[in-house]
């Protein structure tokens, strides 16, 4: 570690955010990683530091002030081998026996006592006749040293200057298997392959004698003896050989007589298929309701500033009831938990992920457990116990609001959730008996406003009444949990209901309508399953390629012949080769990492995912390939993709031909899904206005709108007229000018743009001078949006790629729609208008009418519940379509052969190590490119033509009112009303509604997206600033008239300090809840449009 290494991890950092500012300091988390051996049956391992024991394929041997450990070492090595008779005595620490042996060691090899470094094991490996192999923990536990070859080996463990006796080299690493021959451990038997390995009999150094072919798994046999070792090794039950392709192939995976050449194991549906293979979503058994379900509910002694549980209250789903109480409240808690008639249990507590799932975390990982879980950030989505099949999920994950509106979403008005003093919660006023605690502990100034008049209305009417702080903690803390309860049950009995799913078998509410719609509502081969490389292979060119073949070109002066210079490919024996110089007659090949093996980035006995050979025999078959062109001729030169990424860093000469050679990277779907469309177009305006939202409009775009179905058709070049195609594009467009609200969305800076100018966009650049070359915007984009883009006046200066889908459907979501839509309506009850018979009646025909939905007269009756769950249903499913799933994993290990598994492993990226306790390690990583696990449960084109639709329907309606906007937010506008332009209203899907009954806005101000307030015609004010909670206290500080004078004066410098005494935090390497003080700044922040003196805005190149 020095300064260097330092330096080169912030310039990285500097690639991807372009600044850091360091005017006010910053921290630097340095993980710096020993890997000592742990213990054998305690496990106790990863923290050596802390924990010193050791296991039974390592040997300690006792440290002495001399230095003769490494003598020691080798002679307890040399002995085992030899069976002494000595032996027990020799492994005695406290006997001196095995250190005289040592000093006369060092006397006859004539090596000085003290420590000894290779040389020196040189020394005594010719005199005992040994072989000597060390192990060192800085070369990351790989061999350091390995002395001639000899039939007896010692293997040491050089770690802090110290030589310990590995007895099992396979034990060491946590492995199956270990070759010797290449000091690499493995797993699997078919998994390793080295050049001193018979992959027939698994022994070393086979010779090559008489080749025998087994019969059985058409092997082919070196000997006679590598046969016989072949047939008792257990190999030939296990794998077997094609004699066509040569692929070895394990018999549990594909028996020998359903072989075919050409087909690989598809990482989707699990078959053994062409690798050409296409998948599709399919109908999906949901998981078994599970009616075994605990709540509860945590209270903490808050006082020295981290939080304390001293109160918990669990309940069955019956209501009976188990109370814990003092310092061991916790302790006792999970004692009650995590017990065997307790498997099989999910546990439920509102906001699990963020506060009681912490402790309960924290609670496990002290007392040696190692939970799996889902994090978010550092919040905790899910808690798994495996050993007891028992899972922690957050109630607030299936019903996103606070736990006292449950009662009231719930229809239960018997129940509701009271006032508790948190801050008198302290070990003084456990026995406290007497008056009404003072309000402020209460926090009233947390509450909203009218909250907070509630309270002191609640407080005053009872301030005189007797306080028992036991009676009421217990009473306040089981009617939470019997609010949880009651509601939580009622959800699960609606959801299974109607939508045929136990919720609580899943994690979200949007993972449990995916399940529903997977079991009940999903068209068979019509939804594609991604493939887990996209639809580029290793014979398509990739943008480096070209990169490197046309610098290369450049600098030589020369032609080049590639895949995307009009000329396609050439074809040379059989091969396609990336690029042709016909008058030099020269190869040029870009070697790809991932698709030919590379060994510098890849194990060797790593499996392509996308090939299913090994990365060892990919590289093998790319040198084939090379030297097969070498031979008829030609010269060949090669460019490996590493090699080619770090020049692009480095090589001056390469930046600045790549600043203007114009080639992009080949179109990723992910980079067409957008987000909703937010923004303020006049930042202060007072006279008449009106606030509109849509009904429901991602459930209307799922039930009307069109969406692609199955895999799309990629092409690259000869493209038709842009209204032949209906998927995604890759292109550069030139927007127009005087285009009042632009149509394409532009990612910049990490938002969400629409500009006509991408140069004034970036630079913030308010009159726009730019030529067309600098205005065009380059972008992938549904062609949906670039097809209304173009009669907007947009114009397409190229294309670069397209994925058409041949086949449309706007039924996909239908009857899933449809059903909730149906229970939604029915348990609203009937409109106040329905007071006849023939009123209903009307009612129903109409809606049948707008929605084609039938609805039932007997069942139209008002149940809230029912309809918490059909809104929830139809509002939270669309998203888990867009979710990406190579997201942070967090694992927690203690063992070294698990730790090293993970560090080790090619297939991971390990981010980041930490110790939540001294016994117990915990692991951020990733899996490492290409090595992603085949995504099964989404499928971005259906996720970015929903948010695609959304926004067009939005668009319609803001293109219409043009410059009377003031403000839209995804699926509502406020807008000037002049009396002729409001927009019809309605009560079907996709329709308006006034968000406001009736009220008009008389004053409006937005300081920017997500930040704007009004004031209404009945004096009603709102204010809502994304970021900040608008509590009683804060909102005497941000408020309407703060934030009117602050967008007056156009001051976006300006902050106003808004001050958190006991901010709840998280800190997640220690698995501590506590409280901190927090400053958080409010000010203007307006970067998306041009601000014009009349507070109106202009998009960036008007």
């Amino acid at each position: 570690m020095n300064v260097e290494v330092l330096l080169n991890c912030i310039t990285r950092v500097l690639q991807s955010k372009d600044t850091i500012t360091l005017d006010e300091g910053f921290f630097i988390n340095i993980v710096k990683i020993r890997r000592p051996v742990g213990s054998g049956r305690n496990r106790k391992v990863v923290n050596a530091d802390v924990d010193r024991l050791t296991k039974g394929s390592v040997i300690t041997i006792r440290e002495d002030a001399v230095g003769l450990c490494c003598a020691m070492a080798i002679l307890l090595g040399k002995a085992i081998h030899e069976q002494d008779l000595d032996l027990p005595t020799l492994k005695k620490k406290t006997c001196d026996v095995l250190m005289r042996k040592a000093m006369k060691l060092h006397a006859d090899t004539e090596v000085s006592e003290g420590p000894c470094g290779f040389e020196e094991i040189g020394n005594f490996e010719r005199f005992l006749d040994v072989q000597v192999i060390v192990i060192s923990s800085k070369e990351l536990q790989k061999v350091s040293y390995k002395g001639s070859e000899r039939p007896r080996k010692v293997y040491l463990w050089l770690h802090k200057e110290h030589y310990d006796l590995i007895t099992s080299p396979k034990g060491f690493y946590g492995s199956n298997f270990y070759c010797e021959d290449c000091n690499a451990p493995f797993q699997r038997l078919l998994g390793h392959m080295c050049d001193a390995l018979c992959y027939v009999c698994r022994s070393s150094k086979c010779p090559k004698m008489s080749p025998v072919i087994c019969k059985d798994c058409d092997c082919l046999c070196q000997s006679e003896a590598c046969y016989a070792k072949h047939k008792t090794s257990g190999i030939c039950d296990k794998v077997y050989q094609c004699r066509k392709c040569c692929k070895r192939i394990e018999r549990k995976e594909c028996p020998k007589e359903k072989h075919r050449c050409d087909e690989i194991k598809c990482r989707g549906c699990k078959q053994y298929v062409k690798g050409d293979h296409l998948c599709f979503i399919e109908k999906k058994e949901p998981k078994k309701p599970n009616n075994h379900l605990l709540f509860f509910d945590l209270e903490t002694d808050q006082s020295s500033g981290e939080h304390k549980v001293n109160f918990a209250v669990a309940q069955y789903a019956d209501g009976s009831q188990k109370v814990f109480e003092g310092e061991t409240a916790l302790h006792d808690l999970c004692h009650f938990f995590f017990k065997s008639g307790h498997k099989g249990f999910t546990c439920i507590a509102h906001n699990l992920k963020g506060f009681d799932g912490q402790f309960i975390l924290s609670w496990l990982l002290e007392n040696g457990y190692q939970p799996k879980v889902i994090p978010q950030g550092s919040k905790l989505m899910c808690i798994v116990v495996t050993a007891l099949q028992m899972r922690f999920v957050d109630s607030f994950n299936f019903l996103p609001m606070a736990l006292s509106k449950l009662p009231k979403t719930f229809g239960k008005q018997e129940i509701a959730k009271g006032y508790f003093p948190h801050l008198f919660n302290i070990d003084a006023n456990q026995d406290y008996v007497g008056v009404l605690p003072a309000p402020e502990f209460y926090s009233p100034d947390t509450m909203s406003a009218s909250e907070r008049d509630k309270f002191y209305k609640w407080y005053e009417d009872r301030k005189s009444l007797p306080f028992n702080f036991k009676e009421e903690m217990l009473l306040y803390c089981s009617s939470d949990v019997t609010i949880l309860r009651e509601c939580c049950l009622d959800f699960q009995r609606e959801f299974i209901a109607t939508a045929g799913i136990d919720p609580f078998q899943y994690v979200t509410i949007a993972s449990a309508c995916m399940a529903s719609y997977r079991a009940h509502h999903i068209p068979q081969t019509k939804i594609a399953m991604m493939p887990l490389h996209g639809y580029i292979n290793n014979t398509n060119s990739s943008a480096d390629s070209i990169r490197w073949l046309d610098s290369v070109a450049s600098d030589k002066r020369i032609v080049i012949r590639h895949a995307n210079n009009g000329t396609g490919e050439v074809k040379i024996g059989g091969v396609s080769v990336d690029g042709f110089c016909e008058a030099t007659r020269t190869i040029y090949q870009y070697h790809g990492c991932f698709y030919h093996g590379c060994q510098l980035c890849y194990n060797p006995d790593v499996v392509n995912p996308v090939s299913g050979f090994s990365m060892r025999s990919l590289a093998q078959k790319t040198s084939e390939t090379t030297s097969k062109l070498r031979e008829l001729g030609y010269t060949v030169i090669e460019k490996w993709e590493h090699d080619f990424l770090k020049e692009k860093k480095s090589n001056g000469e390469l930046l600045k031909f790549l600043e203007t050679h114009e080639v992009e990277d080949r179109l990723n779907p992910r980079d067409a899904f957008f987000g909703g469309r937010t923004n303020a177009v006049c930042l202060k305006y007072e006279g008449n206005a009106k606030y509109i939202d849509f009904t429901s409009l991602y459930p209307w775009c799922n039930k009307y709108a069109r969406y692609p179905v199955g895999h799309p058709e990629v092409i690259t070049k000869d493209f038709e007229d842009l209204d032949s195609y209906f998927g995604i594009i890759k292109c550069r467009v030139l927007p127009p000018r005087g285009l009042y609200h632009p149509v394409l969305p532009f990612r910049c800076d990490g938002k969400l743009m629409f500009p006509l100018c991408r140069s004034c966009c970036i630079s913030g650049q308010e009159i726009c001078n730019h030529n067309d070359e600098k205005r065009s915007i380059t972008g992938t984009w549904v062609t949906e949006e670039v097809k209304v883009a173009i009669k907007k006046g947009y114009k397409i200066m190229k294309v670069y790629e397209v994925y058409n889908f041949k086949e449309t459907s706007n039924t996909l979501f239908q009857s899933y729609i449809d059903l909730f839509l149906k229970i939604k309506q029915e348990s609203s009850g009937w409109p106040s208008s329905c007071i006849t018979d023939e009123d209903k009646q009307a009612y129903v025909v109409d809606y049948l009418r707008h929605e084609g939905i039938q609805l039932d007269p007997a069942k139209i009756a008002p149940n809230p519940g029912r309809r918490t769950v059909a809104k929830l249903a139809l509002n939270s499913f669309w998203g888990r379509w867009g979710m990406n799933l190579d997201k942070l994993q967090l694992e927690f290990v203690n063992s070294l052969e698990k730790f090293n598994t993970i560090l080790t492993d090619a297939t991971k990226c390990v981010e980041d190590a930490y110790f939540p306790t001294e016994e117990i390690c915990a692991l951020h990583w990733r899996h490492a490119k290409g090595f992603q696990g085949q995504d099964k449960h989404t499928n971005v084109f259906i996720a970015a033509f929903t948010t695609c639709h959304a926004r067009l329907k939005l668009y319609a309606a803001i293109d219409k009112l043009d410059q009377d906007v003031l403000y839209f937010d995804t699926d509502s506008i406020i807008y000037r009303s002049t009396g002729s332009n409001d927009p019809p209203l309605g009560n079907y899907l996709g329709e308006f509604t006034d968000e406001l009954d009736g009220e008009t806005i008389v004053k409006f101000a937005s300081g920017g997206p997500k930040n704007y307030g009004y004031i209404t015609n009945k004096d009603t004010t709102i204010c809502k600033v994304r970021g900040f909670t608008l509590n009683y206290r804060n909102s005497l500080i941000i408020n309407f008239d703060v934030m009117s004078r602050l967008i007056a004066d156009l001051d976006q410098s300006t902050t106003v300090d808004i001050n958190n005494p006991a901010k709840i935090c998280r800190d997640s390497k220690r698995i501590r809840v506590f409280n901190r003080e927090e400053v958080k700044k409010y000010r203007m922040v307006y970067t998306k449009r041009v601000i014009r003196e009349d507070y109106s805005t202009i998009p960036y190149g008007y």
